[in-house]
């Protein structure tokens, strides 16, 4: 029967859907929904099925049939490869390549193989049952993800708006990946290796994520103390090395979902700012800086080496935080840092005590 609670759930659907088009066809960045991220679902022939199931030898069959290498879904428009690589099947995608599959046929969000094959190897922690199946694969990530740029894959190809498979439906990063690259990607998950592989390529390691609005367009007159100019729709979002020192940190509860490579943070810092030159007071679009984030993870060693290298540690967010706010219990269930605050205080931040969890 159609009561009004599942009249108000259809037309909250149609009107993601209607917004996730309107992104499409205009390329402007707006505020998705979590129906929006999903948008347009379905419409998957039998070898999307079978490529989602890495059934190998049924997509080679497809393929001998006549069925089109990257015949798209007829929803999303992820091709073959691009399903199994999303589902971690690394020797799919590898039997996918050699047969001549096109590594730059992007979904609607702007996934391509490059990405999701990073992007599935360092899938967060989740509280759903998550595919291990790319543990599974004789092709190893680094190995695949060479074989797609030596095919022409666009190394800087960015997304259109974040991936909501990435975190299986549940969102703790605290960061929108609206406008990421498969650098910034490797940058989040620290992962050096694959880092200096996109660069060997031609990656561009100052691409930033992208800023939308706001759903419900933010809090008016919300004061910004931080004394930065707005920063645009469309404009620069989160810089790699924000990724790097640990956007989302003190923003939720990104610790409990965040996976990375172990003991990266140190080495993906010094790599970005002494190989690379990243900008140790680059600001985020919330006013963050490095600092602030390596604050929010009680990190000392990074936040010596970041101020060692110039950083400002008296920095002030646009929501008012400081450097020791942030290692101060910013949010619920998220306990301070006292040696941190103590070490940030020493150095001149001003703690304003405001400890949510204390």
């Amino acid at each position: 029967p159609n009561t009004p609670d599942t009249s108000r759930a259809a037309q909250a659907r149609d009107a993601a859907r209607e917004a996730l088009e309107t992104q499409l066809r205009t390329g402007e960045p707006i505020p998705l929904n979590y129906a929006g991220l999903v948008g347009r679902h379905g419409g998957l022939s039998a070898i999307h099925l079978a490529a989602r199931e890495g059934h190998a030898a049924t997509v080679g069959a497809l393929l001998d049939g006549g069925v089109p290498i990257d015949l798209p879904s007829a929803a999303d428009h992820s091709t073959p490869m691009l399903v199994a690589a999303i589902n971690g099947y690394f020797d799919l995608v590898a039997e996918l390549l050699a047969r001549g599959a096109d590594p730059n046929a992007a979904s609607d969000a702007g996934a391509t193989p490059l990405y999701a094959v990073l992007n599935v190897h360092w899938a967060p922690k989740a509280r759903h049952p998550q595919p291990l199946e790319h543990e599974q694969q004789q092709t190893d990530y680094l190995e695949l993800m060479r074989a797609l740029l030596d095919a022409d894959a666009d190394v800087n190809a960015r997304l259109r708006h974040t991936l909501w498979y990435t975190t299986y439906n549940r969102d703790l990063l605290g960061v929108g990946r609206a406008g990421a690259t498969p650098f910034w990607r490797a940058v989040h998950a620290t992962d050096v290796p694959a880092m200096k592989l996109l660069l060997e390529y031609g990656a561009d390691p100052d691409l930033p994520t992208i800023k939308v609005s706001q759903r419900g367009g933010g809090r008016p007159g919300q004061s910004d103390p931080s004394g930065l100019p707005p920063i645009p729709i469309g404009g620069p979002a989160v810089y790699p090395i924000h990724a790097a020192a640990g956007v989302g940190y003190g923003q939720g509860y990104a610790g409990n979902s965040h996976r990375h490579a172990p003991e990266g943070w140190m080495p993906t810092m010094r790599f970005l700012v002494e190989e690379l030159g990243a900008d140790v007071n680059a600001r985020d679009l919330n006013g963050y800086t490095p600092v602030h984030h390596a604050a929010a993870r009680g990190d000392n060693e990074m936040i010596l080496y970041l101020v060692e290298k110039g950083a400002d540690v008296t920095a002030v967010a646009r929501n008012g935080r400081t450097t020791a706010d942030m290692a101060n219990g910013p949010v619920q269930r998220i306990q301070p840092f006292p040696a941190t605050v103590a070490l940030l205080e020493r150095m001149g931040a001003k703690n304003n005590h405001r400890c949510v969890s204390c």
